[in-house]
């Protein structure tokens, strides 16, 4: 493993280099790197001990193992040097809504994931049941958390997990499809539906809140790897793609606000391809937005008025597999205030290369 680059700030100045992000005084953008797989189950080799064919439980995760990669995934972030802040949380592989929800979860060593059980009859709100801390799964959060803070011993922060949104996780109980159709079909019944699924998220996040201690005045960001202000949950609604803006707007902008509404802080988690209701986001005063630039999908030349549109009212993390011509257009067109870049890279080497071309 090769030391950071010399030209990575300290701790010390990458949480002042956050501190103005979020205050978008910043004079350049930020730069940080991705290094590994995207998926879970190779990203984090203790999942190999996973068993298939069975729904998992609680009990089969040995969260000591998973600190070892913890620990692994740290070092590895911090060769590649940059201005993000690697973060732990609880392991953000699980589906832990789904969970919660009483779905069965399985993993797929061949595709890397964990893939959930849709209920064969689903009954509507009754079958959704209330957050219960003391159930396996919530504490098994717990332990991730409270060990792994024990383990980071300051060196780096943890934050909540990923968090599936009311319509993914509509998505998940209705089917991808129908889910759309029992809107339309059934709206009351969806929308008792839905009341339950925001508070079920809205107790499961605080749980982890309370378990997370701060870092420098703020908390981390799981997969982003960014420093938050203390307090911070990430959202997203993937599924909402599924939707037109009257749908949404109708049947999930409510939820949202209720959850934005909920927490200090609160960033958004946006795809670039398909629908997306930027504007709704952007009214519910979202603390940052993350978009990604998609391999295969548009450019970040493409994306650019959309960059600008969000850059004028709140920070923006842009995450993604950044081409050459990407990364020339981010970094000499769009206003650096408020704008932070999180580029995968193969290795090191490539990511120290990049940040002495725009940073150094």
């Amino acid at each position: 493993m090769c030391p950071p680059p010399n030209s990575a700030p300290s701790i010390e100045n990458r949480v002042a280099l956050w501190r103005d992000f979020y205050a978008r005084r910043n004079e350049r953008p930020l730069l940080g790197f991705f290094l590994g797989s995207e998926y879970p189950l190779r990203r984090y080799p203790a999942s190999a001990a996973l068993p298939e064919g069975r729904a998992l439980r609680p009990e089969d995760f040995e969260v000591e193992a998973y600190l070892d990669d913890q620990d692994a995934l740290f070092e590895a972030h911090e060769a590649c040097g940059g201005d993000f802040i690697w973060s732990a949380d609880a392991f953000w592989g699980i589906q832990w809504m789904e969970c919660l929800c009483g779905l069965e979860m399985v993993c797929n060593h061949a595709s890397g994931n964990f893939h959930f059980k849709r209920p064969a009859n689903f009954g509507g709100a009754k079958d959704i049941p209330e957050f219960d801390p003391g159930s396996g799964w919530a504490q098994l959060a717990v332990e991730f958390l409270r060990k792994g803070a024990a383990r980071a011993a300051g060196r780096y922060p943890l934050g909540t997990t990923r968090m599936r949104g009311i319509s993914d996780m509509l998505a998940a109980l209705y089917g991808p499809e129908d889910f759309v159709y029992a809107l339309i079909d059934q709206p009351e019944a969806v929308r008792e539906v839905c009341a339950r699924l925001t508070d079920l998220y809205i107790a499961f996040a605080k749980l982890q809140l309370a378990n997370i201690p701060e870092f420098h005045g703020g908390i981390g960001s799981f997969y982003y790897s960014n420093l938050a202000p203390a307090g911070t949950v990430w959202h997203q609604e993937d599924a909402a793609v599924m939707l037109s803006p009257t749908l949404y707007r109708e049947h999930i902008r409510e939820w949202d606000a209720k959850i934005a509404g909920s927490f200090d802080h609160n960033i958004m988690h946006l795809h670039s391809v398909g629908f997306r209701p930027l504007d709704d986001y952007l009214e519910m005063g979202f603390t940052a937005i993350e978009m990604h630039i998609e391999s295969g999908g548009p450019s970040a030349e493409r994306l650019f008025e959309t960059h600008e549109k969000i850059l004028r009212q709140t920070p923006l993390l842009i995450w993604g597999d950044l081409t050459g011509a990407d990364f020339e257009w981010v970094f000499t067109r769009l206003p650096p205030q408020g704008l932070a870049v999180n580029a995968v890279v193969r290795s090191p080497e490539e990511a120290q290369s990049i940040y002495r071309r725009f940073v150094t």
